[in-house]
Order: C-alpha cells, then sequence, then structure tokens
C-alpha cells in the first residue's frame, strides 16, 4: 500500500510506496521501495504511482490531454513540441482513423510544422519516448486562437471543481478555452485579452479562498455583465 496519501505533498528522497505499488512518472523504485524525485504532489491511478512536480515544466503522463506544437513531419509521423523537456511522437496509426496512403497522401495536408494541435499521451516509456494519439474526442487541430503558458501546478485550479472555473470564464466572455494538462490554454473569441487575463488572475492567487466568487465579480467588471 501507498505510504502516503493522493494529493499529499513530498519532497525528494521522500518514500511514496513499497513492492505493492507501480512506479510512474516523477518516481524511481529502489530496495523495494519509491521514493518521489521532485517536490511535488501524488497521484495514485490502482496500484500506479507518480509524484507531479510542483514547480518546472511539465512532465508527461499517460493519459493527459495536452497542447503541443508540431515541430516536424516525416514519412509516417510527427514530432510535437509539448512545452516538456520530452518531445512527442505521433503516429499515421494514431492520427487518422482513415486509411492513408504513404506513398500519395502528404502528410502535412493533416498537420503541418507549426500547427497547434490537442493530443492525448498514449503511452509513457521509462526512458521517455513519449507516443501521442489523436483517436480522442477532444483532440484536433486548433485554428487562430491564442496560447496562454500557466505552471502545469496550477492547472488544476484553473480548471475549477467539475470544470466550474474555466466554464465561468468560458460563459463571460464568450471565448471557447481548452486548458492542457502541460500548462498551455488555448483561447479563441472576442474576449480573448480578457479570457486571457482571467486565466492568469486564477494562476496567481489559486492559494486564495473564495475564488471562484472573486473571479466572477471580475469578470463581470471587466465585460460590463452585473
Amino acid at each position: 500500500m501507498s505510504r502516503v496519501n493522493d494529493g499529499d505533498t513530498v519532497s525528494p528522497g521522500e518514500v511514496v510506496g513499497d513492492d505493492d505499488n507501480r512506479p510512474g512518472s516523477g518516481v524511481y523504485a529502489e530496495d523495494g521501495k519509491i521514493y518521489s524525485k521532485f517536490i511535488g504532489t501524488v497521484k495514485s491511478s490502482g496500484d500506479k504511482l507518480r509524484v507531479r512536480p510542483m514547480d518546472g515544466r511539465y512532465i508527461p503522463e499517460e493519459g493527459d490531454v495536452v497542447i503541443g506544437e508540431v515541430t516536424r513531419v516525416s514519412y509516417s509521423r510527427w514530432n510535437v513540441d509539448l512545452d516538456s523537456p520530452y518531445e512527442g511522437t505521433l503516429d499515421i496509426s494514431e492520427a487518422s482513423d482513415r486509411y492513408v496512403d504513404l506513398d500519395e497522401d502528404d502528410l502535412t495536408d493533416f498537420y503541418d510544422v507549426g500547427d497547434a494541435v490537442v493530443v492525448k499521451i498514449d503511452s509513457v516509456s521509462e526512458s521517455m519516448d513519449v507516443d501521442l494519439t489523436m483517436l480522442d474526442d477532444r483532440c484536433r487541430k486548433l485554428e487562430e486562437g491564442r496560447v496562454v503558458n500557466i505552471s502545469p501546478h496550477k492547472v488544476p485550479r484553473v480548471i475549477g471543481r467539475q470544470g466550474t472555473m474555466v466554464q465561468q470564464i468560458n460563459e463571460k466572455t464568450g471565448c471557447h478555452i481548452i486548458v492542457g494538462q502541460n500548462g498551455l490554454v488555448w483561447i479563441k473569441g472576442e474576449d480573448s485579452g480578457v479570457a486571457a487575463e482571467a486565466v492568469k488572475k486564477v494562476e496567481r492567487e489559486a492559494h486564495t479562498d473564495g475564488l471562484t466568487e472573486k473571479m466572477s465579480d471580475w469578470l463581470d467588471s471587466r465585460t460590463g455583465d452585473q
């Protein structure tokens, strides 16, 4: 069993699990125990333990939905910058559910260098090879809009409990907002400037109580709603 609870904050070298657990990202196994690599938050999924860093760049984790930028197109795959020390690879078999003739079709017709995309982390190997997939209803190429960068650790606060915070920003600004687990936030709409300010304000004030209500009043003052 885990020696700490899900959501606990731990330090580098602190024991977070034992032989009953499987190590995920942000931890390492040694002599029958699992230790944290970072100052961060413990996350558990079944018997798998990981630690999400409290500060620093995003570490890919299987199942995360993130925003990335295509950096390279090769014969049968794309490389995607995830704003992380680890780049992702999107294979043609995971990019589309339609048949693609690699000798006839041009992969840049799907995604080209510089395109912003919402992708899902399909798998992460022990050596941090990151495989991506677009075969998820949430995944797609992003057209126009702007991208705001926040700390990956503040993503849950920007989303809010059951999505309440980001939904509030959506509704009060009339913008479409997608929050990637890697801390990249895509915003599209006429009031995208206000929405971007709101996202950064939530990031700065994530530690304060009653933030959802405070943000509601702040958004009303910026958009003219009563």
